[in-house]
């Protein structure tokens, strides 16, 4: 009898357990809790942590954003550039004369303000014939003669340009001795200033040419280069 009471009292014990196991919830998950996964593995979950923002208004103030402007966009167009245009410089005769020499010398001043100046020389050298004896080497045949018409071997012509202050020879050129024998010479002078052109010869005959840069507006008959003959 007293076997079958305890039966019924421990069956109300374990009912009354299980109805108390049931209504307790789970614990709640907590930053870096670990939670269990389908699997049975447990995994991280990270929760967002705020932080506090640091402003002194002292120095840094809430403001507006700068205004952007809008730009309208710029066609990209190209254009053919115009071709440059070149005027030929015309040029002014200052001097022109034929000079005969005979171991003499001239000279001509010449202020130059708008360089560059050309002086240019046609040279006529004076011609001498030489007679020109060729003896035979055979007893049997007459010796020969010839004549040969050659330039004088006393010919020459010197020009030299100097400043006219210091007298520092600035440039030369001439005919024979130093010099070559072609008979067409130009002497430029690219730089402005004082100068005395010089001109020293024998046995020539000299046309002498200076040109130099017409000024802007200025009507003049253009001074081509000079031609000497053949």
């Amino acid at each position: 009898m007293k076997g079958a009471r305890i039966i019924p009292l421990l069956l109300a014990i374990l009912v009354t357990g299980v109805l108390v196991g049931g209504c307790i919830a789970p614990p709640r998950e907590t930053a870096g809790s670990v939670s269990p996964g389908g699997d049975g593995a447990g995994k991280s979950v990270a929760t967002a942590t705020q932080t506090q923002a640091v402003i002194d208004t002292r120095v840094v103030t809430r403001a507006t954003p700068f205004p952007t402007p809008t730009l309208p966009e710029t066609p990209v167009s190209f254009s053919k550039l115009p071709e440059p245009s070149f005027e030929p410089t015309v040029y002014k005769l200052v001097y022109q004369n034929v000079i005969p020499f005979a171991n003499n010398a001239t000279a001509y001043g010449v202020k130059l303000e708008n360089p560059p100046l050309f002086i240019e020389i046609c040279i006529s050298p004076k011609m001498v014939t030489r007679n020109i004896w060729y003896e035979s080497r055979y007893t049997t045949r007459d010796d020969v003669y010839t004549q040969q018409t050659v330039i004088s071997p006393n010919a020459y012509l010197e020009v030299s340009v100097r400043d006219r202050v210091s007298g520092n020879v600035v440039a030369s050129d001439g005919f024979a001795r130093r010099y070559s024998v072609d008979t067409y010479r130009v002497i430029p002078i690219r730089s402005a200033g004082d100068y005395l052109v010089e001109f020293s010869g024998n046995d020539i005959v000299a046309t002498v040419q200076m040109r130099i840069p017409a000024e802007p507006g200025e009507t003049v008959t253009p001074a081509a280069t000079l031609s000497c003959p053949s």
